[in-house]
């Protein structure tokens, strides 16, 4: 029963965290550009090296590797085209990277209780950027569920001793799934060996770690042949590397916070430390016997070699550390289990917990609510298509005209109104208004953009907020 209750606490956290944000209607416009291209991608007009998301936006999508995409576009082809995968992408991969962050901590501590690695789940959610990130089904889900699957063998390599080439072998193959969503920033588990050499070179000699390294770097040679003879991928990665992460480095893609990045783990990781160690004096004489164990220092210095490194570029989202914070996570528990778990059982452990878990039911089933019925993401479109019930032929060509500057930045600049039209309509804009089904304009531009009648008729929506919508009527008139 009480085993009960602590899971029950952990997945009330998740879906208080994680599930609730997914809920209202809308889409973050990296997840629309996602989804779309993995849509088209399963419905067999693309390929796995050429990505497409529409005529006008990343007609030829090189600003990823695609293996993200491409595992996106498996979950339509075993359920179809539903918004229920958006929605529960995200959601499926934390689960996995959950039960991930378990594995590795039942690895590295055997001693640990189970209140140990469901802390280090905890911490893992409360960290702010990890619910944004699994509710948005950015790219650093997929790439870090190979990354700790890689991290998870290496340990499981030195710690059972087994020497056997396929251990480096499977350790490259999940680098390498890493790296084709994510590219050459999750190539960072490759310190690990060095590390973990430095801290426990008692136990892990010098040859070790060279017949290590060695079968790896030769695995992650024919891995980089193969795609390198292979000219679809030649092609790719060419462009890729140009477009992509040259560009980021010398700062021509935009950005200019070379520290936001360290700020942002300071803020995290110190912020919950020191929580932490507040509660651990609640319970004096557990916090004398805290111990920064080696295991705690390896996963800090795993965590850092993840984040620092991108600190190269200028070009940062608080989003680019969620690869490093599983580690944190688990770091922050081999240090704080015992003093928070003995702090919990003081205060009266298994009641606790069951109010606790009374408490959080109550708020997720209110909050869940109040977030059905939230249309604050992408209110306009929301309200002008899909609560007007607006109808658009798949595949259909959209002329639009515009005239005022927040217009051209909307219908530009951004993708989430043709990141919108694209998933729920497969809908794209067109500059040529000969093959254009409809056309597009809003309010503010209506006075300007001249409508022929003779050619369109109104669409809708009959109260439109924004948008006004024409349809190409079969036979113009005369």
């Amino acid at each position: 029963m009480k085993t009960f209750h602590l899971y029950l606490l952990l997945a009330l956290i998740f879906a208080l965290s994680v599930v609730i944000r997914v809920l209202p209607a809308g889409f973050h416009p990296d997840s629309l550009v996602y989804m779309s291209m993995a849509r088209n991608l399963a419905d067999g007009q693309f390929d796995f090296w050429n990505l497409h998301f529409t005529d006008l936006n990343f007609n030829h999508f090189y600003e990823h590797p695609p293996l993200g995409i491409y595992l996106m576009s498996l979950f339509f082809h075993l359920f179809g085209d539903t918004m229920y995968i958006d929605k529960c992408f995200g959601s499926f991969f934390g689960v996995l990277i959950i039960l991930e962050i378990i594995l590795i901590y039942k690895l590295i501590d055997k001693s640990g209780s189970r209140n140990a690695f469901l802390l280090a789940c905890f911490y893992f959610l409360i960290f702010p950027i990890v619910p944004y990130t699994l509710e948005n089904n950015l790219l650093e889900i997929p790439a870090s569920f190979f990354i700790l699957m890689s991290i998870y063998i290496y340990l499981r390599t030195v710690i059972y001793n087994k020497s056997a080439f396929i251990y480096p072998f499977l350790f490259a193959l999940t680098l390498l799934g890493a790296f084709l969503i994510k590219g050459p920033v999750t190539l960072f588990p490759l310190a690990l060996p060095f590390f973990y050499f430095i801290l426990f070179f008692k136990e892990y000699s010098f040859a070790s770690l060279l017949k290590f390294y060695l079968f790896t770097v030769l695995s992650l040679v024919v891995f980089a042949g193969l795609l390198y003879s292979y000219p679809p991928s030649n092609n790719f990665f060419s462009i890729y590397f140009h477009n992509q992460i040259l560009s980021s480095l010398n700062g021509s893609r935009g950005g200019h916070d070379h520290f936001k990045l360290t700020q942002q783990i300071s803020l995290d990781f110190l912020g919950f430390f020191f929580l932490s160690l507040f509660a651990s004096f609640l319970q004096y004489k557990k916090a004398l016997k805290l111990s920064f164990s080696k295991m705690f220092w390896l996963f800090i210095f795993v965590g850092l070699s993840a984040s620092l490194p991108l600190e190269v570029s200028p070009r940062q989202s608080d989003y680019y550390l969620f690869p490093s914070y599983p580690f944190f996570a688990i770091a922050l528990s081999l240090v704080f289990a015992q003093p928070i778990t003995a702090l919990v059982k003081r205060l009266g452990s298994h009641k606790l917990i069951i109010s606790f878990n009374v408490v959080l039911l109550l708020i997720l089933l209110v909050t869940s609510w109040y977030k059905l019925h939230d249309y604050r993401r992408h209110k306009n479109f929301q309200k002008d298509f899909i609560e007007a019930g607006i109808q658009i032929q798949k595949n259909s060509k959209i002329a639009i005209c515009v005239t005022n500057d927040e217009d051209r930045h909307e219908f530009f600049a951004n993708t989430e109104l043709s990141g919108n039209l694209e998933r729920y309509y497969k809908a794209d804009f067109t500059d040529n208004n000969a093959t254009a089904s409809y056309f597009l304009t809003t309010i503010a531009s209506a006075s300007t953009c001249k409508v022929n009648p003779k050619i369109y008729k109104y669409r809708g929506p009959a109260k439109p907020t924004s948008y006004l919508l024409y349809e190409k009527i079969d036979k113009p008139l005369r």
